[in-house]
């Protein structure tokens, strides 16, 4: 897949082939976001060979670091023992001395597969270019080849409000920002506390207090609420919400929410400059998909000037750098103090 976007989607519909039993021959499973090759290549471990008591013949598993590709190609080349068809997976391919080149050995294989066998590659990392010998063969001979991107700050979204619904469990747009921006990014840890809260929830929808109380993310004292404060020039909203973090420091870290006010003066930045300041060209402009994305940008357009934003900017740079100890050794909520203070004053 060549776009980042398509990951997700490439994903739920590979994985519903899976769970129907619907097999490739062969699945090249690479890219940079491990946890959909991750949750692919458990599908498929579980899925090929269902039959626990044959997983002992059928399936074979393999590591990068410990194997060879003769050694894969020999597995590959095996008939099954005791079901209709086998597994032979290479895990970790990043991990094998020359991995990416050594790859191009089973491109005859996979053009030509075996109607007894599933092979299952993955890589994590830099994914594998179209031109590579190994994926032309694997496309000629009706793979599967799933390029596991990372997802876009918006699509976040969509991961988190698929996962619930996946279980039934209703979410609204104020918690899945909660969780997205006090969570990040990472999917794995992402999905293990939707997932806490799912079955918390108990089929109820989630709710910022179910979110507080298991997850530890204050539904009044976060990131989420601090952009707002700053969106609406709101000192002493501010200051209470850094009181906060502070008291909370493990789950609050000021290095945290750097990013996310990098993040949220940036698109300031770049609205300003809009050509079209309608809700409809400030998401053009931002690259936003939909005009909930706006809450925080339309007032900060209307309480910040082009000039104090790029003056802002600077400071939060300097914030970064005293956080990490160059050229300060105060307290970092007083830095962060400092800072809110300079950005409604500059």
């Amino acid at each position: 897949m060549a776009k980042k976007s398509e990951s997700s989607t490439g994903f739920t519909t590979l994985m519903s082939e899976v769970r129907a039993g619907r097999f490739a021959p062969v699945y090249l499973l690479h890219g940079e976001e491990s946890y959909f090759i991750d949750r692919l290549a458990e599908a498929l471990q579980q899925r090929v060979v269902s039959d626990e008591a044959a997983r002992d013949f059928d399936s074979v598993v393999m590591y990068g670091q410990d194997s060879n590709m003769a050694e894969v190609a020999g597995a590959v080349r095996r008939f099954p023992v005791m079901s209709d068809r086998q597994l032979v997976m290479l895990k970790e391919l990043q991990t094998m001395n020359d991995g990416r080149n050594q790859l191009t050995k089973l491109a005859p294989l996979v053009q030509n597969p075996s109607a007894s066998t599933v092979l299952v590659i993955t890589l994590k990392g830099e994914p594998l270019k179209p031109s590579h010998a190994f994926v032309k063969a694997l496309e000629k001979g009706g793979g599967v080849n799933f390029r596991s991107d990372r997802l876009r700050d918006w699509e976040l979204n969509a991961f988190i409000t698929d996962l619930c619904a996946e279980h039934r469990v209703r979410i609204d747009r104020t918690c899945v920002e909660l969780l997205k921006d006090s969570v990040g990014g990472d999917l794995s840890v992402l999905s293990q506390q939707v997932r806490k809260l799912i079955v918390a929830a108990g089929g109820e929808p989630i709710t910022p207090e179910l979110i507080e109380e298991h997850i530890g993310i204050s539904k009044d004292y976060n990131n989420f609420e601090l952009i707002k404060a700053m969106s609406l020039r709101d000192y002493a909203k501010a200051m209470t919400i850094v009181d906060y973090f502070q008291r909370n420091p493990k789950t609050n870290p000021v290095l945290g929410s750097l990013p996310l006010l990098f993040r949220y003066f940036s698109q300031l930045m770049l609205a300003h400059y809009a050509p079209d300041k309608s809700e409809r060209g400030l998401m053009a402009q931002l690259g936003f998909h939909n005009p909930y994305q706006l809450t925080d940008v339309k007032p900060g357009l209307q309480r910040y000037t082009a000039g104090s934003v790029l003056r802002i900017i600077h400071a939060l740079r300097m914030l970064d750098a005293h956080v990490k100890g160059i050229d300060s050794m105060q307290n970092e909520y007083a830095l962060l103090r400092q800072f809110i203070y300079e950005a409604f004053t500059l």
